[in-house]
């Protein structure tokens, strides 16, 4: 049965990465069950969650994709993925928190240890500095599963207090409501 790893890629972003690392991995029948990538500055950032055949080992498909990989100047990580009981902390909703204020040390901190707190999940960040709509400040979008169990107003309260208390506007908006409007 196959194994599971997950393989980052990082490195100096260009077009072509994902067909390149896609490519390597087919090529050594290995089967993308998952990928999620970005860039940050330039710098490409990529996640894909692979089934590996037993005959190859880990450190085989390490050596295969660092040569495949080498001219491009991109570097591989490879972490095993161990089967393990899934851990489920109950029914969770889907929500979207957005902060808006000006950058300064600190701000994710802050707002993250909220989160942490409640035993809200983030499932997905992003974090724009200076963009057209907001040039002297800083928006970042939490996707977030928020535990059935939690209080929504009381975690609400909390995460407003704190975005405040660091001079940050703060919204929560359960995910589909926030979809609709986008599409609006």
């Amino acid at each position: 049965m196959p194994h599971k790893v997950a393989v980052t890629v990082l490195g100096s972003d260009r077009p072509g990465i994902v067909c390149q690392v896609a490519s390597l991995l087919a090529g050594l029948n290995c089967n993308i069950e998952d990928i999620s990538q970005t860039v940050l500055q330039l710098e490409f950032a990529g996640m894909f969650v692979v089934s590996v055949p037993d005959e190859l080992g880990i450190d085989d498909l390490r050596s295969e994709l660092e040569r495949g990989l080498l001219d491009s100047g991109l570097h591989p990580f490879i972490k095993p993925i161990e089967p393990r009981p899934y851990e489920e902390a109950g029914p969770v909703e889907p929500f979207v928190v957005i902060c808006i204020g000006k950058d300064r040390v600190g701000l994710i901190a802050a707002i993250t240890c909220v989160m942490k707190e409640h035993g809200v999940n983030i499932t997905n960040l992003q974090f724009v500095n200076r963009t057209p709509s907001f040039p002297d400040r800083t928006v970042t979008i939490y996707e977030v599963d928020i535990p059935q169990t939690v209080r929504l107003s009381r975690f609400v309260n909390a995460l407003q207090a704190k975005a405040n208390e660091v001079g940050l506007e703060a919204s929560v908006q359960h995910k589909r409501i926030f979809e609709d409007i986008c599409r609006l």
